[in-house]
């Protein structure tokens, strides 16, 4: 499983996740999480989540791509989310017994310090299966 958000930088991590995929047989379950306030009336929530559900679609675009031309089947999910979008991931890897999670870094501007970004750390913390990171 890997988790995209429409940035480069998840782009080049659902590539390696495809890759590991194609190297051992397997496919992937990208998903995207549509994190959503929590105090807003019910109406203006199922707006809103209809809204970003449309756009989640145009962020597995490229990466769906990817896993076409390497020839790994590829499931996408988006996964709304009130709180935690770490748990959000994290509770999808279990429900759907996802052997590897794949999730990427982040810099800042010094090229030379890496950091994990705290979505990555949170996940790393508390997901029941492996985790892979990919820089």
């Amino acid at each position: 499983m890997v988790a995209v958000d429409g940035s480069e930088r998840s782009l080049r991590t659902a590539q390696r996740a495809i890759e590991y995929a194609r190297l051992m047989g397997g496919s992937v379950v990208m998903v995207h999480v549509i994190q959503l306030p929590e105090y807003l009336s019910e109406d203006v929530l199922k707006r809103m989540s209809q809204e970003l559900a449309k756009r989640a679609e145009s962020v597995f675009v490229s990466a769906v791509k990817l896993a076409a031309d390497s020839g790994v089947k590829v499931e996408t999910k988006s996964l709304e989310a009130t709180g935690s979008v770490v748990a959000a991931i994290c509770d999808a890897a279990s429900s759907e017994r996802i052997s590897l999670l794949v999730v990427g870094t982040r810099t800042t501007r010094d090229v030379t310090k890496l950091m994990l970004g705290s979505v990555a750390e949170g996940v790393i913390a508390r997901a029941k299966c492996d985790v892979l990171v990919v820089r």
